[in-house]
């Protein structure tokens, strides 16, 4: 299985901190500047959105909700599998059948399918589970 890039920007909290503190830093040193100039609104909005999330992390160091963990702070595999997707052409590979045999068992409802990033992708552990099924004859 080939690894899939990951959209967007993963920082623990330490880092978001020190971000958050060398804009304050920067914004400062423009204030105090014989121009006067400011951060722009983008830079603002960043600071910002950088500041809730550390605070809502370091707030408390377990998993405060799905859309904000620290990293690496899930270390259950079992948990973590449930999550892994791979493409038609893995999928295939893991139930020995052709990838139009693959979008035919996600379109009957067999196997768990999403659309990621304009993609089809299935559930590994729900693959492996039908691989599984079939090595022991329990289904066709």
């Amino acid at each position: 299985m080939s690894a899939q890039p990951l959209v967007g920007v993963y920082l623990d909290p330490a880092d978001a901190g020190l971000l958050v503190r060398l804009i304050d830093d920067y914004s400062s040193h423009l204030r105090g500047s014989v121009d006067g100039r400011a951060l722009g609104n983008r830079v603002v909005a960043l600071r910002a959105e950088l500041d809730r999330a550390n605070a809502r992390v370091s707030a408390r160091p377990t998993n405060v909700s799905s859309n904000v963990s620290p990293v690496g702070a899930q270390r259950d595999t079992a948990q973590i599998d449930v999550y892994a997707f791979i493409d038609s052409r893995q999928a295939a590979a893991v139930l020995g059948i052709s990838p139009s045999g693959v979008r035919d068992l996600a379109r009957r409802g067999r196997l768990v399918s999403r659309k990621a990033g304009g993609r089809w992708v299935y559930s590994l552990a729900d693959a492996e589970r039908i691989a599984a099924e079939r090595a022991h004859g329990l289904r066709r």
